[in-house]
């Protein structure tokens, strides 16, 4: 027993021993082996943090643990991230790492993962990185994978979900997903244990929202052959909500074409469970809502699915003499009878049939009908469709808990469509009965979410087979009011085709909008439009709008324009300003221009301003780009004028790109009090001369380029504290500062302590030969750099003028010569660079060359050896015939 019980310690001591050690010794290893795998089979860029190797956790596997994974794209998909993983857990094989040979994965873990699937417009999707495996004859075979799958589990924690396909135009979103799948996938067949809930499931497709933060939950044992890739539904549960959907059938994938049989129909048949997946009743209470009426849905998909081939499908939802009701609400919503039938035979999408037979629906004794058909959707849409009915607003808190908000009013809607989209298309509008009008009238509306109420006195809109006309739209939201009117064309193709535009020509009148209403929370409110964060805006591809505006006032933040007028075009991701004339900053600005996002990730400003009168403290206090570009703003009071053009990108908060800016234009003043700025105090004391620190600037007229990151600004003449002056040079965004300034001081103005300094500039001139005398008028150049706030002056005498157009030109001929040894140093390193990629390529076909060469010697060699013991051998064997002839 005693023999036993220390055999068993010395097992124990050497697997506690194994489980510590082994992870050492095998670690890097490992590591080595996942980066290999990763550079070897993957276009993106692979990243992760902390990685460790377990044996305990995991026993009898190893558990591979890296933290922060993240995956992002290249090329197209340059800065999107596809994933990253806060922890990724794989279990491997530990007798697979000892032996060194292909790695075994037994399970994968992934904990609090973040997906970003992108479709792009085309078909591109930035989860295929794997890298082409080699598909000719020639190339050399693929190497083969150092791990293998041979999964038992798979789980998913704490999982958030994108799925944008911009080719479908299909957006879902996946909000705390947990998923568990069990299984021996490396089996021929095996069942799978799924287990799946998801918080909330969103998904929108062609701008319908299907399900809005959907609570799902599926429980499913699929059969699967792995050997042929098919898979068949046994017991299996869908939940949405409390709609509770069984499935029945098989799907398979043995090549790039899908073939299924399946069923699914509605497991539970109250009416409740369909309810549920309206939002808004199904986030409160919805235990306590009473219900009626019954439930039937089923439907089906069989056949193939490719690019090509569609398979058949249906689905039937009837839903009869139903209503609900909350408990603590006087009325109901009643007489909901629904019954839809969507049919395709197969192949072709062009022969789906939407039929909307009945859906009626009564909410406090306010009926509403509508019906809707709808074939050749793909082809030529033909539609017969209509919706009648009117609502009294105050009733739906009768019936809904509202949560705090208000709704009142009166809507009301008769509307009918029927005919084929190709009579609009071909301007044949009597073969189209297009008719109806909407209408609201006093719409009140507010909640905790929107303070700012929304009153709405009229709105009107009629239907006929060209286009929607709005005949009024008179509306306010807090301090806000809107009177519009217009016309909204094509909206027919719009709906119905992908690529349909819809066109509008609008006129709004406003005395007052305050945009601040709009701008959510107090902290966005108070800050500065150049500061606020914000996304990048998305202009829809596929509108013409025109919007002519007369608006009495516009608020944005701290900024008050008035009397703004001009024409606002939307169209081909562009929205364009033209001629749009308005008051601010005590001024006037017309402005032109456009904000393109064709490139959503580089959108581009391209603006052409004049700007009259407007007053220096407002506008540098306003604008930070202000502050950047023109920082001696924040030291000058007055006004000044300027005509601009200037385009760049911006980022994705909407600021400009600095290093992307590029323009100019013109810059006048009058009046302007200039104190306090640190290069003129400083160019003040070094002439002794106080008066120079406080200035009025009269009649500055300057010209300036954005180039190379700085702000140029052209020599120009000026009145600087009496003294005539020249100045020029720039300032950079980096608030570097490089001018040049010439004064022509009368002698006069030289005393004391400003005669000393003379008299010093004096003598350092003509120890260096310069033989000046000092007349009644004296030339001073100085030259400013460093910062803004930390500048340094340099001064002396010089011929002015020449020589500061001089000096500037030396210091641009500097920079171009500066620019000119980086582009010719870049031209080498690349010449270099192609060089050595040539050279290492001719070494290489040398190489081969030799390689051959020494191939077809060896063979010669050996095809020569062959033929000499060939010869030799036959010599030997005519010696010896002729020999035993002698000997007979």
């Amino acid at each position: 027993m005693k023999k036993a019980l220390i055999i068993i310690g010395i097992v124990f001591a050497l697997l506690l021993g194994a489980a510590v050690v082994l992870p050492i010794i095998y670690k890097d290893k490992i590591i080595a082996l996942v980066k290999d795998e990763a550079n070897k089979n993957l276009n993106a860029k692979i990243n992760f943090g902390d990685f460790g190797l377990s044996l305990i956790s995991s026993f009898p596997d190893f558990r591979i643990c890296m933290e922060d994974l993240s995956v992002a794209g290249i090329n197209e998909f340059e800065g999107d991230t596809l994933a990253f993983i806060k922890e990724l857990n794989l279990d491997v094989d530990i007798m697979s790492v000892i032996n060194g040979k292909e790695i075994g994965i037994n399970a994968i873990i992934l904990d609090a993962p973040r997906i970003n699937a992108h479709v792009l417009k085309g078909g591109k999707a930035n989860w295929d990185i794997t890298k082409p495996s080699a598909d000719s004859a020639a190339a050399a075979p693929a190497e083969p994978s150092t791990f293998s799958l041979k999964l038992k589990k798979l789980k998913i924690s704490d999982g958030d979900i994108i799925y944008n396909d911009e080719d479908g135009n299909i957006l879902a979103s996946i909000k705390d997903l947990d998923l568990i799948l069990k299984g021996d996938m490396a089996a021929d067949n095996t069942s799978l244990n799924t287990e799946a809930t998801i918080a909330a499931l969103d998904v929108v497709m062609d701008g319908v929202k299907y399900l809005s933060k959907t609570n799902t939950e599926l429980k499913a044992v699929i059969d699967a052959d792995m050997k042929n890739s098919k898979y068949t539904f046994t017991e299996n549960e869908l939940r949405l909500n409390n709609l509770f959907l069984g499935f029945d059938g098989w799907v398979a994938m043995p090549t790039e074409d899908i073939d299924m049989d399946i069923k699914f129909n509605a497991k539970k048949t109250d009416f409740k469970n369909i309810l549920s997946l309206i939002p808004a009743v199904y986030a409160k209470d919805f235990d306590k809502v009473k219900t009626e009426g019954k439930l039937a849905l089923d439907g089906f998909a069989k056949g193939r699915y490719n690019e090509k081939t569609l398979p058949a499908f249906g689905l039937k939802v009837l839903v009869e003499n139903a209503m609900f009701k909350y408990p603590d609400l006087p009325k109901q919503v009643d007489n909901i009878n629904i019954d839809v039938k969507i049919n395709n035979p197969g192949v072709d999408a062009d022969l789906t049939v939407i039929d909307i037979s009945k859906f009626t629906f009564a909410i406090a004794e306010n009926p509403v009908d509508m019906k809707f058909l709808i074939k050749t959707p793909v082809s030529d849409p033909d539609i017969d469709g209509k919706i009648a009915g009117r609502i009294d607003l105050a009733s739906v808190k009768d019936v809904m808990p509202l949560d705090g908000a208000d709704l009142n009013g009166k809507i009301a809607a008769d509307i009918i469509l029927k005919g084929k989209k190709s009579s609009i298309d071909n301007e044949r509008y009597n073969e189209f009965d297009a008719k109806g009008e909407f209408t609201a009238t006093d719409m009140k509306y507010s909640s905790k979410d929107l303070p700012q109420a929304v009153d709405i006195k009229s709105a009107q809109l009629k239907f006929n087979s060209a286009f929607i006309e709005l005949t009024s739209f008179d509306s306010k939201i807090g301090k806000s009011d809107f009177k519009a009117n217009g016309k909204i064309e094509n909206y027919l193709d719009y709906v119905f085709s992908d690529n349909g535009l819809l066109k509008g020509n609008f006129n709004l009148t406003s005395n007052v909008i305050d945009l601040n209403e709009f701008m959510g929370g107090e902290e966005e409110a108070t800050a500065t439009p150049d500061t606020a964060s914000l996304a990048v805006i998305d202009v829809p591809a596929n509108i013409d709008f025109t919007l002519t505006s007369a608006i009495g006032k516009l608020l944005y933040d701290n900024i008050e324009m008035t009397n703004v007028k001009g024409k606002i075009t939307i169209k081909e991701k562009k929205v364009a300003l033209n001629n749009l004339d308005m008051n601010l900053m005590d001024g006037t600005m017309n402005l032109n221009g456009s904000y393109d996002v064709s490139n959503i990730k580089k959108p581009v400003v391209d603006f052409d301003i004049a700007a009259n009168g407007f007053d220096i403290t407002k506008t540098f206090s306003t604008f930070n780009t202000v502050q950047t570009l023109a920082p001696v703003g924040k030291y000058a009071k007055g006004k000044f004028s300027s005509s601009m053009k200037f385009k760049t990108e911006l980022d994705s908060k909407m600021e400009p790109v600095l290093s992307t800016l590029s323009g100019g234009g013109k810059l006048s003043t009058n009046q302007v009090r200039l104190e306090g700025f640190a290069p003129i105090n400083k160019l003040a004391d070094a002439l002794k001369m106080e008066k120079l620190k406080k200035q009025e600037l009269n009649d500055v007229n300057l010209s300036f380029k954005f180039e190379n990151g700085r702000v140029n600004v052209e020599p120009f003449d000026m009145t600087f504290a009496g003294f005539k002056t020249k100045i020029g040079g720039s300032t950079g965004f980096d608030q570097t500062i490089d001018y040049v300034m010439n004064f022509e001081i009368p002698r006069s103005e030289f005393g004391g302590q400003a005669n000393a300094v003379l008299d010093n500039l004096v003598s350092q001139a003509n120890s260096k030969g310069a033989g000046v005398n000092v007349g009644e008028k004296i030339n001073v150049n100085a030259m400013i750099g460093g910062t803004v706030t930390n500048p340094t002056v340099k001064t002396g005498l010089k011929d002015a003028a020449n020589d500061v157009m001089d000096d500037l030109k030396d210091r641009a001929q500097e920079e171009l010569n500066k620019q000119k040894e980086e582009l010719e140093r870049k031209a080498r390193e690349e010449a270099d660079k192609l060089k050595n990629q040539a050279q290492q390529e001719a070494d290489k076909l040398k190489l081969e060359a030799e390689k051959k060469k020494k191939e077809l010697e060896d063979k010669a060699r050996q095809e020569t050896e062959k033929k000499k013991k060939e010869a030799e051998k036959k010599a030997k064997e005519e010696a010896e015939k002729k020999l035993k002839g002698l000997f007979k």
